[in-house]
């Protein structure tokens, strides 16, 4: 919660809904319009407001006051103060429910996945956007640079076949995992989104959008490993190859149920 205090007052600058990933949530729901639909980890609200204006209604679930301040307001769409752990929602009220990157900020993910099973409807349906960054490890530059702060997430990505097999546990019913390689013009401008335009990770704005980037010194020797090495050429003369990439596999995926 408090590095979303803190980042959350300029997370609109680039964190986005991109039309793509709305368009995976809106296949992997296959819910008809007018059904009601929970963004749990709202944030400002980017997705739930994308839902909202193709008539679906939509509950944003987040514990920041400084995000929900901002949140974006719809017709359709309702916000509410709360965590994953603690929905407050009646049992069985909901059609579906989507997680975008959120989830790695979960308290207590069987908790939550409880939770999610209490407030679905029988045939509901569970869309999670997240990663587990081990996926990518041997192959993305960036944990040439960003190694500490990544591997330090593992602490809070669990990996993908402890993540589905939680799910699944809770839900009581069967994971589908889908790949999402990432598009290299995103709008929503998380982590990983700068593979192909690494000066992005020396902007502030990107900086003040992202949590792994809003941790204090070893974040700063990162960056400055980082801006050395474009400055000097090497960068270029040892990852040049991803610019003629049109989309990356960083470990992002999602979870369906």
């Amino acid at each position: 919660m408090p590095i979303y205090n803190q980042i959350g007052k300029t997370y609109n600058t680039t964190r986005k809904a991109d039309s793509r990933i709305t368009q995976m949530i809106l296949q992997q729901l296959n819910l008809e319009p007018s059904a009601t639909i929970l963004d749990i980890g709202a944030g400002t609200g980017n997705y739930s407001y994308e839902l909202s204006d193709k008539g679906y209604h939509v509950i944003a679930l987040e514990p920041s006051e400084i995000m929900r301040i901002q949140g974006r307001q719809h017709g359709n769409l309702n916000w509410k103060e709360g965590a994953a752990e603690r929905i407050p929602l009646e049992g069985g009220s909901v059609d579906g429910i989507i997680c975008t990157l959120a989830s790695h900020h979960f308290h207590d993910l069987s908790l939550s996945f409880q939770e999610m099973r209490r407030v679905l409807k029988k045939n509901g349906k569970i869309v999670i956007f997240t990663l587990d960054p081990r996926l990518c490890e041997d192959e993305c530059w960036l944990f040439d640079y960003f190694g500490p702060v990544l591997k330090d997430a593992y602490r809070i990505h669990p990996p993908v076949k402890e993540l589905s097999q939680l799910l699944a546990e809770q839900i009581e019913r069967k994971v589908t995992m889908v790949p999402y390689p990432l598009p290299h013009d995103l709008a929503d401008q998380f982590f990983f989104t700068g593979w192909r335009t690494p000066e992005r990770y020396l902007d502030r704005d990107f900086q003040r959008g992202t949590s792994p980037l809003a941790k204090g010194e070893e974040v700063k020797r990162c960056l400055e490993h980082l801006q050395n090495d474009l400055k000097n050429g090497y960068w270029h003369e040892k990852h040049q190859y991803v610019m003629n990439l049109e989309e990356y596999d960083c470990g992002h995926f999602f979870l369906v149920v």
